[in-house]
């Protein structure tokens, strides 16, 4: 692996912490020493304060005819072309395996032997080419549904969107994480229920149709506890805690 200034060594901590107290357990690098590793200049972003950085998309024609890397998800809630939707990914993950495994996770070992053993690209459940309906319905017999539902609401979307020629863009569901079925109650993985399909939606820039399942809320996920008691300013420094 080639030696990184800006690569930490994680500290396991048992129990397994907050995403919030494992973002604050460290002091964030300045973006332009993350940009000098990956051999970036400053003119390739703009910065947003010491931490935050928009990449501009004119990098990606200076890259042209270099090797693809890999999509690694280490933290993150907008929804992109690769369809993992709001789902949230962080380095919160290495601390529970190393509790629960009883071991010491190096993140950059783990991403890069993760990385190693893709050996296919991504795949999809169904052919891009077939019609929106079928890969919902592909996906609902995934999850062990009978059928699917549509409320007039989705079957005009897909109409819609099938005549402004959208067939082809991924699947992303929008529906509970508590249970397979749409129904929260209905823990696990159940079997043989209809899902019913309340509207479909899209988000073409980023690439993909979500349909709403059931009743669920396209708001973002909020925790038992809000975020917001854990943000404050330290006086200090002037520097806002508990917005990583």
């Amino acid at each position: 692996m080639i030696p990184s200034k800006t690569l930490r060594k994680l500290q396991v901590v048992s129990p397994v912490p907050a995403d919030i107290d494992v973002a604050n357990s460290v002091e964030p690098f300045h973006v332009s020493e993350i940009a000098s590793e990956l051999g970036l200049s400053p003119n390739h972003y703009d910065l947003y304060g010491k931490y935050k950085a928009k990449v501009l998309l004119s990098v990606l024609d200076e890259l042209e005819g270099r090797g693809d890397g890999y999509y690694v998800v280490v933290g993150g809630i907008t929804p992109t072309p690769l369809g993992e939707g709001k789902s949230t990914t962080t380095v919160g993950l290495c601390q529970a395996l190393g509790a629960f495994l009883d071991k010491k996770v190096d993140l950059g070992m783990a991403v890069q032997k993760a990385c190693e053993n893709v050996t296919q690209p991504l795949r999809f459940l169904y052919p891009l080419d077939i019609g929106i309906k079928d890969k919902i319905e592909a996906i609902a017999r995934s999850y062990g549904a009978s059928g699917v539902e549509y409320s007039d609401q989705a079957e005009k979307q897909i109409e819609m969107y099938s005549r402004q020629g959208f067939l082809d863009l991924p699947i992303c569901m929008a529906k509970t994480q508590y249970s397979f079925s749409h129904n929260a109650s209905e823990k696990g993985a159940p079997s043989g229920f209809v899902l019913p399909i309340r509207d479909v939606r899209a988000s073409i820039g980023a690439g993909f149709i979500y349909p709403l399942v059931g009743t669920m809320s396209t708001m973002p996920g909020l925790p038992t506890r809000p975020c917001f008691y854990d943000i404050d300013l330290d006086t200090a420094t002037g520097r806002v805690i508990g917005l990583s």
